[in-house]
């Protein structure tokens, strides 16, 4: 559809065809006349339709897999724990702070620095190839892992393994939010998003109905290969889109200067005929015209079928390369780590909104320490379920974490398009209203509650988690400048996924300070509660701080 106006007239057209029965009716067409004169336009950015494209699609389903091995990974302790601790010797104490807390906090402190690192590498680099490195490194730590003997070598394979999820985060959200418009990112992070919870489940899935039998280092052969060969499937299938290329101020550029996209054009165009016959020649403001076809040929063969001519690409490119705010800055100099690290600041230390996000981040963390660590243990161990059993509760609660995430997505969005205020209630009631079921979880459950009562507990709890975590990262890519969003999710993943990484040691030091798992979960199960208020609070602060960011987009144009 292209929506038209004229200054010269009052005529406005809801499609090419209107236009050119118009033009035929009043005369106005002539076979000399440029596009822009034959039929005028409104300029109005139109991205491309939610998955429209093949680069798209293939980015969003190998980073969705990718991510659900990366947090598989993160969980194929958690079932085992027990089993792990009598290998090497450990007491019930030894067993959570050691293999609990020690082994994630380790996970953390190599992770962060590498997330901060590989942050900074995706606002100036290749990013596919940088992925494809991150996935190796940590997973390749995670094939070690099948033969360790030791404490310690299986302390070093784990705190390795955290470079990968720290630094795979950052990059994939930069890369999506450079394919997909502002009101596409909810469901996109949804889809990413449920990668990662998928990924709790299978992780548990994987360690719980093998490790009893097979032994607990099994599972870490299954989850490392095939992660590493999806880490290189990124780099040869996921171009590295040219930065800040869907945001609307570069969107509506782009269409004033007649440019297409170069990494998400439409399937459904066709790209330009280079016929010797027919004599075309670009004028004006980039719409191609011709002296020898009729306004129908003209129009059907030429305009809906240019988006993805060379040309095209090259002037997109052109644009895109030649914005200082957008721009690809592979050589890195002094001047350009202070101006990146200047525009960093501004966008995530003065954005109230990145500063919300960050500590819902960092207080949700302990509970999903809870859940990712302890949990299935906690219930096999404590509350009379076998590792099976309690694997599957887990499995139940991934169930209504995907649930959660579609409605976080899919009606996130929603409210996206009516207000860009409105997700934020969202994600922030279902975070407080999940703490309910959760807590039933911990206090309430036992070998002796109906088991169909057990999964619906379980799911419920999930459903609530599940909103918060698609919504909260699409805003912080919405809040984010396209040259620093790879710092910012870099920042964000500190506190939020790969807080949960961090999580776990706190909650085995609650477990040493309060004398058991019980009191320790339920003071860390606040953690969401804080969560949610910080969410609520965003709802006063969005819009004005991505009004800011669009403002500086624009001035970058």
């Amino acid at each position: 559809m292209i929506r038209n106006t004229n200054t010269a007239n009052s005529h406005q057209y809801r499609s090419v065809e209107e236009a050119c029965e118009s033009s035929r009716s009043t005369g106005e067409f002539s076979s000399t006349q440029s596009l822009d004169s034959a039929i005028p336009m409104e300029r109005f950015p139109e991205p491309p339709n939610f998955m429209e494209s093949r680069q798209q699609r293939r980015a969003v389903i190998l980073f969705s897999i990718t991510s659900m091995l990366l947090f598989a990974d993160q969980n194929l302790m958690s079932p085992n724990l027990t089993a792990i601790a009598e290998d090497f010797g450990f007491n019930e104490e030894e067993r959570d702070r050691k293999l609990g807390g020690d082994i994630s906090l380790a996970f953390f402190l190599l992770g962060a620095p590498a997330s901060f690192v590989i942050g900074y590498l995706a606002d100036t680099a290749d990013r596919s190839l940088i992925f494809a490195w991150t996935v190796l490194i940590g997973e390749g730590a995670c094939f070690l892992t099948y033969w360790t003997t030791t404490y310690q070598s299986l302390y070093i394979c784990r705190a390795i393994t955290g470079f990968s999820v720290g630094g795979a985060l950052p990059l994939i959200y930069s890369i999506l939010g450079d394919l997909f418009a502002a009101e596409d990112r909810h469901r996109v992070s949804a889809i990413v998003s449920f990668g990662c919870g998928a990924g709790i489940s299978v992780g548990q899935a994987i360690a719980g109905y093998i490790g009893p039998t097979f032994g607990w280092r099994l599972p870490f052969l299954l989850v490392s290969i095939p992660a590493v060969l999806l880490g290189f499937a990124v780099l040869w299938f996921v171009e590295d889109p040219p930065r800040g290329q869907m945001e609307q101020a570069v969107l509506k550029k782009n269409l004033e200067d007649g440019i297409a996209l170069v990494s998400v054009p439409s399937e459904s165009n066709v790209a330009l005929r280079e016929d010797s016959d027919e004599k075309a020649t670009v004028s004006g403001r980039g719409g191609p015209t011709t002296t020898d076809m009729t306004p129908d040929t003209f129009l059907d063969d030429e305009i809906a079928q240019a988006s993805r001519t060379w040309v095209y690409y090259f002037r997109t490119l052109q644009t895109l390369l030649s914005t200082p705010t957008m721009g690809k800055h592979y050589a890195v100099d002094g001047s350009t780590v202070l101006q990146s690290l200047e525009l960093f600041v501004l966008n995530v230390v003065f954005l109230v909104s990145s500063v919300l996000a960050l500590i819902q981040g960092a207080t949700g963390c302990v509970p999903w320490g809870i859940l990712n660590v302890y949990l299935t243990d906690y219930l096999s161990e404590d509350r009379g379920f076998s590792v099976e059993v309690a694997t599957t509760v887990l499995m139940c609660f991934g169930v209504g974490n995907t649930l959660g995430l579609v409605l976080g997505g899919s009606y996130g969005s929603h409210l996206y398009k009516i207000d860009n205020r409105y997700p934020a209630l969202l994600a922030g009631s279902m975070a407080v209203l999940g703490c309910i079921p959760f807590w039933l979880l911990i206090n309430n459950v036992d070998s002796s509650t109906p088991f169909w009562l057990v999964v619906l507990i379980a799911g419920l709890a999930g459903f609530g988690t599940g909103p918060t975590g698609a919504i909260v990262k699409a805003t912080v890519t919405n809040i984010s400048l396209p040259r620093t969003r790879g710092q910012a999710f870099a920042l964000f993943t500190l506190t939020d996924d790969f807080g949960k990484g961090l999580g776990p040691y706190f909650v085995s030091v609650l477990i040493v300070r309060m004398g058991g798992r019980l009191a320790a979960f339920n003071v860390g199960l606040m953690g969401w509660i804080v969560c949610g208020i910080f969410n609520l609070a965003m709802y006063f602060t969005v819009a004005k701080d991505e009004a800011w960011i669009q403002a500086e987009v624009a001035a970058g144009v």
